[in-house]
């Protein structure tokens, strides 16, 4: 498993190309080798830059190929027509280094994506705000 990173985002964590990296969601970490290529740009959103990381998802842990797949850091989403994973975007973390095993794999995870506290709705939302509820259920129905 490769991940493709751009120069950018490469010296910012200070990682070589072909170095190990895990990528860490939500949901799982995978271990991978850095691509670091001038293919994948840095986006710039309102005046923050966004890294790209991009990945295989072609690949899954049956059969010859072995290590990490990109469908496991994503939530099941099964295009039924295809049966194939529909999600195809997700936000992550990216570590240098190798991924750890055992018990201290719950940590690395727990460190980089915690599982813990308080839901976060959105990213602007005030800390402590109570949300109001909304959506199609309380739609006028004031």
């Amino acid at each position: 498993m490769f991940a493709e990173i751009s120069p950018e985002l490469a010296r910012e964590l200070t990682i070589n190309n072909g170095d190990h990296i895990c990528i860490v969601t939500l949901r799982a970490a995978i271990e991978a080798r850095a691509l670091v290529s001038r293919r994948i740009r840095v986006l710039r959103v309102n005046g923050k830059s966004v890294h790209q990381v991009a990945l295989p998802y072609h690949y899954g842990t049956a059969g010859l190929v072995r290590g990490g797949a990109a469908n496991d850091l994503l939530t099941i989403s099964g295009e039924p027509n295809v049966t194939i994973m529909e999600a195809k975007a997700c936000t992550c973390n990216i570590v240098p280094g190798r991924l750890p095993r055992g018990p201290a794999f719950a940590e690395f995870l727990n460190k980089y994506a915690p599982q813990a506290g308080p839901t976060i709705l959105h990213p602007e939302e005030p800390p402590g705000a109570q949300s109001s509820g909304g959506g199609h259920a309380t739609e006028g129905k004031e």
